[in-house]
């Protein structure tokens, strides 16, 4: 089977075993791999109701058609199982070299089960797996745990998967961590990896992957790659990723009046530039580097050798645009140094930066407001303070002090705290929303109110690249939106919403699928696709409908999980007025999304409280999923 190897690695680490699973083909193309694939698995085999901490859960780690191949942006996978954030469907994305490497191994993707008796690693040498004690291991960072595991096995090449101590405490936002620097982030899934005592996955593999027509397959790479070139942020010009990486719009996003600043108080601050891309290349860059198949090089690299905030090493990277805003202008922290060390500690501990910073702007601002005190944190908890942020931060990973009640997430901790502390939790389903402003892109809100993760930055578009005429033809995305308004962009939402489900489920990096500048790459991604699998009568409506299946199996696990009752509402503080800047006085009531969210759900062909009816999933092809659903997908 062209670009698949035809088989998933399964393992059972309660009864220390594993086996290989067949891939057909048939499989395969309904659901491609990524978010399709691991949407699938969950459905069909998390146990309704399970504790997301315990050994009935699932972690899957799934790769696409085109890892281990030179396609633009291929080095990415995506790691799924429920999540103990939301308790709902889990998945994080990441790149690196790990997806090519298992698809070198002979493996698809990888499915673990049970939970082991003591902490065990797993080493998948080829053909040759083996889950070996790591108790050795336990506490270890990151690079520690890499550089330890490589010399055991004598495989300086292997590519590690692994959690650090906060995954290992079960912190509800701890990340699955590859490559040293990069971050499978969001939903939690570092502590479902704890949970399993699964300490680390090492991977080495020397076979390779087949496209189906080698010619067609190089043609439509390298016009993709040309577009790319093209691209105003991802090109070669001065202001673009590989330049400045993903914070080098953060000056932009502050004139907007969109930078999240002050626990999402407002979304505009002075010191911008100091923590911009700009900012960190004028002071702590030394380099950048890029994932495995990546024309782009978006990783900033840095270092800080003295200092206050000395220790930043060139291994762990450095920050990206999440990172920079979370612990910095979320937070008033204008110091670059510090958001850099800050970073390296959670790439240390395992810890998504975008929920850290979150739960330190939280504990902030209930300090401010008295909510928590002196003597409960320990130390005051100031705006701007970056040293009292450090050693909040390495609490929280230890589950020391208050660090224990945050380490629960904001929707949790904030339940506990009480006293009105849910009004400056900006959470939705549990979930920490990514650094971007919905009351100034209203479209991004309604996406954030119903993503099956959660608050989800990446799962719609965001409405500044709908802006201009003929944004997003190919969706029929042709008409200027106006970024302020909620009003008749629904199915626009959904639309961007199934292409990007589509991406996730192939899945390359959603940077290499962005619409913007009159600059559309769905010709060449379907190029590729249909070159590697052989598969020439793919079209983009296929596509698409791989994309719907995908994102209807992810809401399904949600609403299944949940009861049956969505909980599609946003957090309190975006039906407040932002102050200051170019958005101020923007609010996202009640009023304005309710009738949106109607329309999203008419439009999806859901009832009206959100699930999707019987009618839809079947005409999806997977009408048994109805039967998971307690009432209502009629």
């Amino acid at each position: 089977m062209h670009g698949y190897r035809g088989q998933l690695l399964r393992v059972d680490l309660s009864a220390g075993k594993s086996w290989t699973e067949p891939l057909e083909e048939s499989r395969a193309r309904r659901y491609l791999g990524g978010r399709g694939l691991g949407a699938r698995i969950l459905m069909d085999e998390v146990p309704v109701g399970c504790d997301a901490l315990g050994a009935d859960n699932r972690l899957v780690f799934a790769m696409g058609p085109l890892a281990g191949t030179f396609a633009p942006g291929s080095g990415r996978f995506v790691v799924l199982g429920k999540s103990p954030a939301t308790n709902g469907f889990g998945e994080a994305y990441t790149g690196g070299s790990v997806a090519h490497e298992l698809k070198y191994a002979g493996y698809d993707g990888i499915v673990v089960q049970g939970k082991a008796s003591e902490k065990v690693y797993l080493a998948i040498i080829n053909d040759k797996v083996e889950i070996r004690p790591a108790a050795r291991l336990a506490g270890q960072g990151t690079l520690d745990t890499e550089e330890k595991i490589k010399a055991e096995l004598n495989e300086p090449d292997a590519r590690i998967i692994s959690i650090g101590l906060a995954g290992e405490k079960a912190v509800r936002f701890a990340c699955v961590m590859n490559d040293t620097d990069r971050a499978a982030g969001r939903t939690g899934l570092g502590a479902v990896m704890g949970a399993k005592n699964l300490k680390a996955i090492a991977i080495r593999g020397t076979g390779k992957v087949t496209v189906a027509d080698p010619k067609a397959f190089r043609e439509s790479s390298l016009a993709n790659l040309a577009k790319i070139k093209k691209h105003p942020w991802l090109g070669d010009s001065p202001g673009s990723a590989g330049a400045l990486g993903t914070a080098g719009g953060v000056e932009d996003l502050s004139s907007m009046g969109i930078l999240p600043t002050r626990n999402w108080e407002t979304g505009t601050w002075e010191y911008a530039d100091r923590i911009s891309g700009m900012g960190m290349k004028k002071t702590i860059l030394i380099g950048h580097r890029a994932c495995q198949s990546c024309p782009v090089g978006c990783t900033r690299v840095v270092q800080v050798a003295d200092g206050p905030f000395a220790g930043a090493r060139p291994e762990y990277g450095g920050p990206e645009y999440e990172t920079v805003a979370s612990l910095g202008s979320l937070c008033e922290n204008n110091n670059i140094e510090s958001i850099a060390l800050l970073n390296q500690k959670c790439n240390v501990y395992g810890l998504d930066t975008i929920s850290a910073g979150t739960m330190i702007a939280f504990a902030m601002e209930c300090f401010e407001k008295g909510l928590l005190t002196e003597r409960e944190i320990g130390f005051p908890l100031r705006w701007g303070d970056a040293s009292a942020m450090v050693r909040l931060l390495d609490m929280i990973a230890r589950r020391e002090g208050v660090g224990d009640l945050l380490a629960e997430g904001t929707r949790r901790a904030a339940a506990k705290i009480g006293k009105g502390a849910a009004d400056l939790a900006v959470e939705v389903k549990g979930l920490e929303l990514g650094m971007h402003e919905p009351r100034g892109k209203k479209g991004l809100a309604l996406s954030y109110a119903t993503a099956p993760r959660g608050a989800d930055h990446m799962e719609g578009f965001h409405d500044p690249m709908v802006a201009a005429p003929n944004a997003w033809p190919e969706l029929g995305i042709v008409k200027p939106m106006d970024r302020f308004t909620l009003a008749d962009k629904a199915d626009a939402v959904r639309l961007a919403e199934d292409y990007n489900s589509f991406i996730n489920s192939l899945p390359i990096c959603s940077f290499m699928s962005l619409p913007i500048a009159g600059i559309h790459n769905t010709k060449e991604i379907t190029g590729m696709l249909a070159a590697a699998t052989g598969w020439t009568d793919i079209s983009f409506e296929e596509e698409m409908a791989i994309g719907e299946r995908a994102y209807n199996l992810a809401r399904a696990f949600t609403v299944r999980e949940s009861g049956g009752t969505a909980d599609d509402r946003l957090p309190a503080k975006l039906s407040r007025s932002l102050l200051g800047g170019a958005s101020k006085d923007q609010v996202i009531a009640d009023a304005e999304l309710a009738p949106a969210l109607q329309a999203y759900y008419r439009g999806r062909g859901w009832n009206d409280t959100g699930t999707p009816t019987q009618a839809k999933l079947a005409s999806l092809g997977i009408g048994d999923v109805a039967q998971q659903l307690k009432g209502g997908s009629r």
